[in-house]
């Protein structure tokens, strides 16, 4: 063999051992009927983790399934984060973790450091959980990084087919926890068909998490932007103190299913408070972010179980998605918000006028916004685009009386309508357009879209596309007058290369057309229901013959509306092409048990509403409101 033969040889076994390293990643198991982790620290360990079986009721190292999700990343010994088995992953880079059981089958795991009320750090049987003498970081370590081709899964067990919520694997934090999922510095994860929570119904700004509270969870999910190629599908996160997601993320972000519901503080808080933002793409898609600066009740007993609802003025915070100010570095920061709603949230339900930096941009498609305590979205800094959205500027809606809500709701909110009373905010910067096209809003408020300059350069360069929009005004009671459809500078609409055409704009303060304004609709556009709804939103729709229909301008980029229905050749102005009712909108039809500790628990089924109080009228979302545990 010369030496060329040989070094082809040689580089064909290193593929082979390659794809080998590959296909050996390994698979684990967790289920309620497994046993303790067995390693060298403990030896009397029940199971090995590497079967999906229970254990078999006597022997040690057995070939079956750990009982505790925690023993994934500790052996049960005394713990202070610096030994391998007692604290760090017991898989590795590429492996699947398979969890059984779910809501509907009553199973839950606990995370972090046994119960408040367990007084020493080990139970009575020696098995020691969370770090020794530190309760809140007892969070898991940095999963073990996957691989473009094999990345590391941590599965819910029936993540093949999880859109129900009782189908989903419920993890629950408590003691003070800080994260119950911290997805900081690692790349390549997928994380599928979990319920993330914890059961406790405090919240850390109203201040009532202690007593019987005690037993909590701070946060959901922990991000940074060093968190590469993460992919989360079919995740609630619900009912936590602060956050339901903390941090911004690095490149290849995607999730779809998300729902980020009943946080005490925030939503999605991207401030991660260290002068950081995000990096790269983030897709979020098929989301429900709502409730957000309210606390979910504990056990839940109401339809609408979210109450103790704080704001910036009374010691809150309440996005539903903010982030910090900081600019992103090059390539900048990809954000795309698509098919989702963002609602009830105690200040603006998607605050993304910050995102900037070369290369940013935010778009935000298909986005059923309303009932938010400030704006319902905000974009802005980077080159924002905003298409296909349904908007309701009720910002007072958390002060009405809503049917289903706990009574007395125990909220305290002083900044009800923050922001001037405006439904939505743009910021343009010089060279990069931002886009506004193809959205139905009704409101009350003072302004509807506000677009302002967001740097101290006002050049011709500024400019938005403002077209094919639906504006319906209402005479706000407070004011006494109408709603301007736009506020902003003219030349923004004016300015080479801007557009302003094809608006329909009913029930607005000012003159239609507006001066510099093409082809406006200066009429009833004709939609289903055009009354102002205090809390809710209605059927925007337009109706069979309606001024709107067919009457938009054709936009090259914009092929489906807020439904996926196909645009025609002759669009629709607003954001729905034809009658119809806005999908998703319909309340729940069937119940969702609870999961159980094993305590007795209320009854909590979820019934369907009369159309008179429909809860889908209050908030869409209300197909994930359900599958908390009310067991203690």
């Amino acid at each position: 063999m010369n030496r060329g033969q040989w070094l082809k040889a040689v580089f064909a076994l290193l593929l082979l051992g390659g794809a080998g390293l590959q296909l050996s990643a390994t698979t684990w198991y967790v289920r309620p009927d497994g046993g303790t982790r067995y390693s060298s620290e403990v030896p009397n360990g029940q199971c090995d983790g590497l079967t999906d079986a229970a254990y078999p009721g006597s022997g040690k190292n057995k070939h079956c399934a750990f009982n505790d999700y925690r023993y994934l990343y500790q052996d049960g010994s005394y713990a202070n984060g610096t030994k391998f088995p007692a604290w760090g992953w017991v898989i590795k880079g590429g492996d699947t973790v398979i969890i059984r059981g779910s809501i509907g089958t009553k199973a839950a795991y606990r995370v972090g450091a046994a119960p408040p009320s367990q007084k020493s750090y080990c139970d009575p049987k020696n098995v020691c959980w969370g770090l020794a003498g530190d309760p809140a970081d007892s969070f898991n370590p940095p999963i073990p990084a996957g691989t473009a081709s094999q990345h590391t899964r941590i599965l819910g067990e029936n993540y093949a087919a999880c859109t129900d919520q009782k189908a989903r694997t419920q993890l629950y934090g408590g003691t003070g926890l800080y994260y119950v999922l911290d997805l900081r510095n690692t790349s390549y994860v997928d994380v599928q068909c979990l319920d993330i929570t914890d059961f406790s119904g405090c919240s850390r700004t109203a201040a009532n998490c202690s007593g019987a509270n005690a037993d909590f969870a701070t946060n959901g999910i922990r991000l940074s932007n060093k968190s590469t190629d993460i992919t989360l599908r079919d995740v609630r996160v619900h009912g936590l103190a602060y956050s339901g997601i903390g941090g911004p993320p690095g490149t290849g972000f995607v999730a779809t299913d998300l729902a980020i519901l009943g946080n005490g503080g925030a939503g999605w808080n991207a401030d991660p408070g260290d002068g950081t933002t995000g990096v790269g793409t983030m897709l979020v898609q098929g989301f429900d972010i709502s409730w957000n600066g309210c606390a979910e009740e504990y056990p839940i007993v109401d339809a609408v179980p979210y109450g103790n609802c704080r704001d910036d003025s009374t010691g809150g915070y309440g996005d539903g998605f903010g982030t910090t100010t900081a600019p992103s570095p090059a390539p900048g920061w990809q954000v795309h918000f698509d098919n989702g709603i963002a609602s009830y949230n105690t200040q603006d339900g998607l605050d993304a006028l910050h995102i900037s930096g070369p290369g940013s941009t935010l778009t935000i498609t298909r986005v059923l916004a309303f009932g938010n305590e400030g704006q319902q979205l905000k974009g802005g800094g980077a080159i924002a685009t905003l298409q296909n959205n349904l908007i309701v500027g009720n910002c007072a809606a958390i002060q009405a009386t809503m049917p289903g809500r706990p009574t007395p709701t125990g909220d305290s909110l002083g900044d009800v309508c923050r922001a001037a009373n405006t439904a939505v905010a743009i910021g343009v910067t010089p060279g990069d357009p931002a886009t506004y096209q193809n959205n139905t809003m009704i409101s009350n408020g003072a302004v509807g879209v506000e677009v302002d300059y967001s740097t101290p350069d006002h050049g011709p360069t500024n400019m938005l596309h403002y077209d094919n929009n639906v504006f319906i005004g209402h005479i706000n009671p407070g004011r006494g007058e109408r709603p301007s459809a736009i506020y902003t500078d003219p030349k923004i609409l004016t300015n080479p290369g801007a557009s302003w055409t094809h608006n329909a704009t009913y029930g607005a303060k000012g003159s239609c057309p507006e001066p510099g304004e093409h082809n406006a609709i200066c009429k009833d556009p004709g939609l289903v229901d055009e009354t102002f709804h205090a809390y809710g939103y209605g059927n925007m729709a337009p109706k069979p013959g309606a001024a709107v229909i067919g009457a938009g301008a054709a936009i090259p980029d914009i092929k489906v509306d807020f439904n996926g229905t196909n645009r025609s050749s002759s669009p629709s102005v607003g954001a729905l092409e034809s009658s119809g009712k806005v999908s998703g909108a319909s309340p729940p039809t069937a119940s969702n048990e609870p999961a159980s500790s094993g305590k007795p628990q209320a009854s909590v089924e979820v019934k369907v509403l009369s159309g008179a109080v429909a809860v889908a009228v209050l908030w869409a979302g209300m197909r994930y409101l359900r599958g908390r545990s009310t067991g203690a």
